[in-house]
């Protein structure tokens, strides 16, 4: 779902001259990086540098370590950072708190995930009262 909602708008924001320079520039690089998209139900990646992937996400992320290239980014797939937290593969955590109450829906920390501490490393407020939260994972030994 996340890929098809971000594939039906982000690829033609880095050419629309009305858009925020910020979403123009975004748009750029997301066009320009590899992208993963983790399905069992997707035919096909339409968008430039992607490809389905019908794995495990730790395993997958766990094999793209040990490649070279840059950090691995997870973009509002709440099943995706489920998993990784299930198998303790984040390293940081960037989380947005809106000031909105949906009421329902989705829930990012479900019960049954195993317990894990984290460090905030940054945080910041948006003109719209947005809470921008960053955070390392602390494992012990490191």
């Amino acid at each position: 779902k996340n890929f098809t909602g971000f594939g039906s708008y982000w690829p033609t924001i880095a050419d629309n001259e009305s858009a925020d320079p910020r979403d123009r520039a975004f748009s750029r690089w997301l066009n320009s990086v590899e992208k993963i998209v983790f399905s069992s139900t997707l035919g096909e990646a339409t968008w430039d540098n992607s490809r389905i992937v019908d794995a495990d996400p730790a395993t997958v992320i766990e094999e793209l370590r040990q490649q070279k290239g840059g950090d691995i980014i997870v973009l509002a797939s709440g099943s995706v950072i489920r998993s990784l937290l299930r198998a303790d593969a984040l390293d940081r955590l960037s989380i947005t708190l809106c000031p909105e109450v949906a009421g329902g829906g989705a829930l990012l920390f479900e019960d049954g995930l195993p317990s894990s501490s984290w460090s905030l490393r940054q945080s910041a407020v948006t003109e719209s009262g947005a809470l921008c939260l960053l955070y390392d994972r602390v494992r012990e030994g490191k």
